[in-house]
């Protein structure tokens, strides 16, 4: 190369230069009308149709098509259609194409120069042959290395040729010693002068001339004795089959004897047995039912003793109230007829003093008339005990009030009883799912402990963990400064030195794709460490409400207990 505009393409035939400098302008003119209209009139439909697709000419190459919003302006030579858009658009929609395909390409020789079918000039051929490179391709390949195959392919097609299988791991080193082990074998009538009739590459495995059809024909004679062999056991199966079968057609009666006797023997056998395991069974069912009953009886004993203690206080607190209520009851009625009789007898007392006061009036009025002086006096006394008598009325109606607010303290204490005796029940009932809701704290006391160690344990790993993982992250991001800056000196220096523009730009694109690779990972890792973090926080703050709530519990218990 000349100068830095300048270019070259090496050819089979030779190197060809080209110069840049106004390599773009030379293609730029525009196709007149004319040969447009000719071409459109073109008997070939390829031409034809080829030069009207405008969807190739301007949607494959150029870039969106922008509306107009103005006055529209003439056309210019660079937005016409020219020979250098024309090519560009082809060879874009080609390589579109080409992309979207799986291509494979045919060598085309000339067969003659005087254009007619059926006529080879050979040195025309051959000519074309040589100058393409298939003849040197041919000639190099038959003389070092005509054939070759992967190591897993060589292991699977000749592990037949040796006794002992090859290795059969995924690494290509296992595989390649398992080549060099099966081939060294199997191809030593090959080897010539103490060279060997192939070599091992890293992948592959690379066969002289001949070498490959002797591993061939070599399988092909394992693959006849394994059939002979294969042949041979299954005639001879098959012989033995014909042969047994006639055996047993002659020794069928007595065989069927054998079969009865021995059957009755195994079904005599095996029912003694089914006897046995079925006594077993029902004693063990018999033994096993006597201890699920005394089981049952001890803890229903043990549950029920509590709530029959329970039930006994209770109705002897019932009965004792009972009894104070009837001893209450029966005082009040004695203190009720003790009552009546005095008033009763104070009654008959005043009637029997009043009839006597009244008789000895009489009297003395009727024997002696000087008592009649007397009768102011008598009058009096009347009077007096008239008074007695209402006072004694008075007493009377006093007693009969005093009856009646005893029995409406006696109704108000049958009430009281009453109310004391479902306070007492609904007391009992409350105090039962007291202990009950305190033994379940208990136990969820213990649970939310056993909770708060485990968290404590979490905490202690994620804690190293998070450690772990920042030093991690300064030493990957230490590597990373230094990529980038060993990334960025390679840049400026492809950029100072290389003249090759495309190579520039490839390298800085790449460069821009590592830098943005490098930030997207550094994001995900802080935002990696910021969930740890929050989960860690969280984590810390459920153990202290775990605490929390363990000693209100256990504040609960203590205020049941």
């Amino acid at each position: 190369l000349m100068g830095p505009m300048d270019f070259g393409i090496h050819h089979y035939a030779g190197k060809v230069v080209y110069f840049a400098d106004g390599f773009i302008t030379r293609n730029q003119d525009t196709l007149p009308l004319d040969l447009k209209n000719a071409a459109k009139k073109s008997s070939n439909e390829i031409i034809a149709q080829h030069l009207e697709n405008e969807k190739m000419m301007k949607g494959a190459g150029g870039g969106p098509a922008v509306a107009s919003s103005g006055p529209r302006r003439g056309k210019s030579n660079i937005a016409a259609d020219t020979v250098w858009t024309k090519f560009r658009t082809q060879l874009n929609s080609l390589m579109k194409m080409l992309n979207e395909t799986q291509s494979r390409y045919v060598r085309c020789v000339k067969p003659n120069g005087l254009k007619k079918p059926l006529v080879m000039q050979h040195m025309m051929t051959v000519e074309q042959l040589r100058c393409a490179g298939v003849v040197a391709a041919v000639t190099i390949s038959r003389s070092a290395f005509p054939n070759r195959l992967d190591h897993r392919s060589c292991l699977e097609r000749f592990k037949m040729l040796v006794k002992k299988k090859g290795k059969k791991t995924e690494d290509y080193s296992d595989a390649k010693e398992g080549v060099v082990a099966l081939l060294s074998k199997a191809l030593k009538p090959m080897a010539k002068d103490g060279v060997q009739a192939f070599v091992v590459g890293k992948t592959r495995v690379y066969f002289r001339l001949g070498a490959l059809e002797f591993l061939e024909n070599e399988r092909m004679k394992g693959w006849d004795k394994w059939a002979l062999d294969i042949q041979r056991v299954t005639r001879g199966w098959l012989v033995r089959r014909k042969n047994s079968g006639r055996r047993m057609k002659k020794k069928a009666p007595s065989a069927i004897v054998i079969q009865c006797w021995f059957r009755m023997f195994l079904a005599k056998r095996d029912l003694k047995r089914r006897k046995k395991l079925k006594k077993l069974k029902k004693k063990q069912d018999k033994k096993k039912n006597k201890a699920a009953m005394k089981i049952q009886a001890y803890v229903r004993t043990f549950l029920w003793r509590p709530k029959f203690m329970e039930l006994l206080k209770e109705k002897r607190e019932k009965d004792g109230l009972k009894n104070k209520i009837k001893s209450l009851e029966d005082a009040v009625r004695d203190a009720e007829k003790a009552r009546a009789k005095e008033v009763e007898e104070a009654r008959a007392r005043a009637e029997a003093e009043m009839e006597e006061y009244r008789i000895k009036v009489k009297e003395e009025l009727a024997n002696d008339k000087e008592k009649q002086k007397k009768s102011a006096q008598q009058q009096t006394l009347i009077d007096e005990s008239g008074k007695i008598i209402e006072y004694l009325r008075k007493e009377n109606m006093k007693l009969r009030n005093q009856n009646e607010t005893m029995r409406k303290d006696f109704k108000a204490l049958k009430e009281n009883n009453s109310r004391l005796m479902e306070a007492n029940a609904s007391a009992s009932n409350s105090f039962t799912a007291l202990n009950d809701h305190a033994k379940q704290l208990n136990v969820t006391n213990a649970k939310l402990i056993r909770n708060v160690e485990a968290y404590k344990t979490q905490l202690e790993k994620l804690k190293d963990d998070l450690k772990t993982r920042q030093a991690y992250y300064l030493a990957e991001a230490e590597a990373r400064l230094a990529y980038q800056k060993t990334m960025a000196q390679i840049v400026g220096a492809i950029q100072d030195k290389c003249r090759d523009a495309q190579l520039v730009e490839d390298v800085v694109i790449m460069a821009l794709e590592c830098e943005a690779e490098a930030k997207s990972e550094r994001a995900a890792l802080e935002a990696a460490s910021s969930k740890n973090k929050k989960s860690s926080s969280s984590k810390a703050a459920a153990p202290s409400v775990a605490k929390t709530e363990v000693s209100n519990d256990s504040d609960s218990d203590s205020d049941s207990d």
